[in-house]
């Protein structure tokens, strides 16, 4: 009575159920009366009782049982529950499917019969789904199972119905003993979807998204493994470095979208001029790489031809809007096991001598030795010049805004750093920053960099040029290992005043890797302090769903060169589709890099993608500019239309 009335509190039953509950209650306080006059009228007419005193509670349980039964009957609790069966049963967007001993199903709901290709209350053998090459194993693992009443659960099955339509499935089972017979159920989800979208996801983690290339990630794998072989069987192995000759004249002249238009042209051109059992890849913006590894006896001439070929290839002219273009590259080659023993020497070692053909004149290959000078003197001026950059003053930094497609609103702003140096003039990025990380500069840059930018912010906010302004600025691999870091980011919040979520630090997934677990731990201090994280390039490079899920990431940028063509190219639509989706998911925000048209934001506000940074809305600007560009923005919206 207790439990009835406590349910009955809750109203957590169906109207049936409550009513059933009722009847038993009634039920049970007819029996407890019963136990209690029984009891009385015993006591008073002693042993002379027609009701003997042990026999009460046996009654008062057939007073309970009737109650029960007429509670059950009246109310169709039995057929209620039976109803729901057959709905669950019914509804379930997973197959279920009850079969025999013998593999032929005995009872099958609409989701399973839709993925079987079978009409509703058609009974049919598995086999006539199962692949033929498959028969044999699946037959052994049907009799198995009903020998040992168990089967392997998150089975994995290609299945094709009676339409020809191929699909994976995930198989769990279950068996149970039906009027003496024993049968087993099947639940059969259809993964088919979610295995292709974690092929776009692998794919995304070892190819480039722009050329089809190998990244730089499948490349450094490629090499370490034929580097084992090449110790095992004693043969050598070729690396070459390439890099485009003035790209970044095309990149200025004409934008990225055409860059990466010439980009795609010279990847084919590399691949074709490339032995079949090479490795092509694209190592990060005009950089590409050939890893080949020689057959015994083969010597250095091997290399030099190949280099030649795609020199060659490349004195074709190519075609970039209507207009044709000569392209040249440079060549470093370097030769395991003489020039290196292991990756980073080897890239290092073809990236030395790749630079030494740049300085003879370029369009040229240079074969690595330790006599080039030239590049270590090159090497080592841009060295000692970053000793001295800051206290020259030499560094700056270009705003590049992002925007709100929605409502044309800025969001925000990339600090972007810039070299003008005394001795060697404008340096790029892509030359100084790699030699900054390796002589452990990029911490003190780094910081300089975070430190000017949220000045920069603070006073654009106190001037009024943007209410809402979160300054964004690249993390280093090297800031990362930096177990003062997250106290760092602090003292320069302090320092300026800037609120921390108007702070977002970026940094790539190869970056954070490295050190896994420090960084989960640091990035997880940033988070608590209210910082934004964002994991930039996403798309390039090491892009894997575990890594994403592992970092407190808010943000993710898709890489440029997901975007350029993505209203014409199915393929880099899905993957951004896919990344969307990820991020949903997951309650990221997403910003797309290297929007350059209007028909790319059409695309990704179709996509659901929203937040833009790119040449359509604005180019890194001095600060000077980007204030006129504020202001000039502000203007245009409040304008009446």
């Amino acid at each position: 009575m207790i439990t009835g009335y406590r349910k009955l509190k809750r109203r957590r039953m169906y109207q049936r159920e409550q009513q059933m509950m009722l009847t038993i209650m009634r039920g049970s306080s007819l029996a407890s009366v019963w136990l209690v006059f029984a009891f009385i009228a015993s006591e008073m007419t002693g042993e002379s009782s027609i009701i003997p005193l042990d026999s009460l509670p046996t009654y008062a349980g057939l007073i309970l049982a009737c109650t029960l039964r007429v509670a059950m009957s009246k109310h169709q609790f039995l057929a209620v529950a039976e109803q729901r069966y057959k709905l669950l049963f019914t509804l379930s967007s997973s197959g279920i499917a009850l079969i025999n001993s013998e593999g032929k199903t005995v009872e099958t709901n609409p989701a399973f019969n839709q993925l079987a290709g079978i009409s509703n209350g058609e009974d049919i053998d598995l086999l006539e789904i199962i692949p033929p090459d498959k028969h044999a194993s699946y037959k052994e693992t049907i009799r198995q199972a009903f020998q040992n009443s168990k089967m392997q659960q998150d089975l994995q099955v290609q299945i094709i119905n009676r339409q020809g339509i191929p699909y994976t499935v995930e198989v769990n089972s279950d068996f149970l003993e039906i009027e003496g017979v024993m049968h087993c159920y099947l639940l059969v989800r259809d993964i088919t979807q979610q295995q292709q979208n974690e092929a776009r996801l692998i794919e995304l983690a070892y190819t480039d998204s722009l050329t089809g290339l190998a990244n730089r990630y499948q490349f450094n794998l490629r090499l370490q493994e034929a580097l084992e072989r090449s110790r095992d069987y004693n043969t050598r192995v070729v690396v070459m470095q390439m890099d485009l000759d003035h790209f970044k004249w095309i990149n200025d002249t004409m934008g990225h979208s055409a860059g990466d238009l010439l980009l795609i042209d010279v990847a084919q051109l590399i691949r074709l001029q490339a032995p079949q059992n090479s490795i092509v890849a694209r190592m990060g913006g005009d950089e590409f790489a050939l890893l080949v590894e020689l057959a015994p006896g083969q010597g250095d001439a091997v290399a030099t031809n190949i280099a030649n070929r795609i020199l060659h290839g490349f004195e074709r002219q190519i075609v970039l809007r209507d207009k044709h273009y000569h392209v040249s590259c440079s060549i470093g080659i370097c030769i395991a096991p003489e020039d290196g023993r292991d990756t980073e020497i080897l890239l290092r070692n073809a990236d030395t001598a790749m630079y030494a053909a740049k300085r003879m004149g370029r369009n040229q290959y240079h074969l690595f030795n330790e006599t080039l000078k030239n590049a270590a003197e090159q090497y080592l001026l841009m060295q000692q010049g970053l000793e001295t950059a800051l206290l020259r003053d030499e560094f700056s930094l270009v705003y590049q805004p992002q925007v709100d497609s929605r409502s044309g609103a800025v969001i925000g702003a990339e600090g972007l750093l810039r070299w003008n140096s005394a001795e060697l003039g404008f340096v790029s990025p892509q030359d100084f920053i790699p030699i900054a990380e390796q002589s452990g500069m990029i911490r003190q840059i780094g910081e300089w960099v975070m430190l000017e930018a949220a000045r920069q912010a603070v006073k654009w906010v106190k001037d009024g040029c943007c209410d809402k302004m979160q300054i964004s600025v690249n993390v280093s691999a090297s800031q990362l290992s930096d177990p003062a870091f997250s106290h760092k980011v602090a003292t320069v919040l302090q320092t300026t005043g800037l609120l921390p979520r108007q702070l977002c630090l970026e940094f790539t997934e190869s970056a954070a890797i490295r050190e896994e677990e420090h960084v989960i731990a640091m990035c997880d201090e940033l988070v608590s302090m209210g910082v934004t994280l964002a994991v930039d390039d996403f798309g390039t490079g090491y892009s894997s769903m575990r890594t994403v899920t592992a970092f407190p990431f808010q943000f993710i940028k898709i890489d440029r060169s997901l975007i350029f063509d993505i209203d014409r190219n199915p393929r880099n639509e899905a993957v951004v589709r896919s990344v969307l989706e990820l991020a949903d998911r997951l309650h990221m925000n997403v910003l797309a890099e290297g929007v350059e048209t209007l028909e790319h934001v059409d695309m990704l506000q179709q996509l659901g993608c929203y937040y833009i940074q790119g040449y359509y809305y604005g180019r890194p600007m001095a600060v000077e500019a980007f204030e006129q560009w504020m202001l000039n923005r502000k203007i245009h919206m409040k304008r009446p239309s």
